[in-house]
């Protein structure tokens, strides 16, 4: 077993062969995956409370509470590109990581690309539990993006 699990995939967001989906802009986009990182309960029902620490335009910091445990991490912010969610120094899960970027390989085409990467856990770690662990992963990013999709259409109709 190795120490790190690295874990990548990549969703698409806008389909030209779905033409009854919604399109999203990379604005929309970028401010609906935001969202999900400020409001993480959007994803996480067993989240009690989140607490922002800090945040600046290419950094925030955050505690989220689950019960009497409080973990903390960092997002490393690059506008409309990409965010970095680096795990509690502290935490069982030190080094560890999410990236969440954004890619337009053709105007309008918009992907995102999740990676990450796990530290901790290797001595009680095994093959099954990183499959089953990567799998979780990819059904939170899909409701990440159902998410997404349902921020960005309130936040058009609330313009209008």
């Amino acid at each position: 077993m190795t120490q790190r699990l690295r874990h990548e995939h990549l969703v698409r967001i806008n389909d030209p062969a779905n033409p009854a989906g919604a399109w999203l802009s990379r604005e929309q986009l970028w401010q609906g995956l935001r969202h999900t990182i400020v409001e993480p309960r959007v994803l996480d029902e067993s989240i009690e409370a989140t607490t922002i620490d800090e945040i600046a335009p290419e950094r925030l910091r955050r505690r989220i509470r689950r019960g009497a445990q409080v973990t903390a991490d960092e997002v490393h912010l690059v506008a409309n590109e990409s965010m970095t969610v680096r795990a509690d120094a502290d935490g069982a899960f030190a080094g560890s990581s999410l990236t969440i970027r954004i890619e337009e390989p053709a105007p309008g085409m918009l992907f995102v690309r999740f990676v990450y990467e796990i530290c901790g856990l290797a001595d009680v770690r095994d093959v099954e539990e990183d499959n089953a662990r990567c799998s979780a992963y990819q059904l939170s990013d899909m409701e990440r993006i159902r998410q997404v999709r349902r921020y960005a259409t309130g936040l058009w109709r609330m313009l209008q």
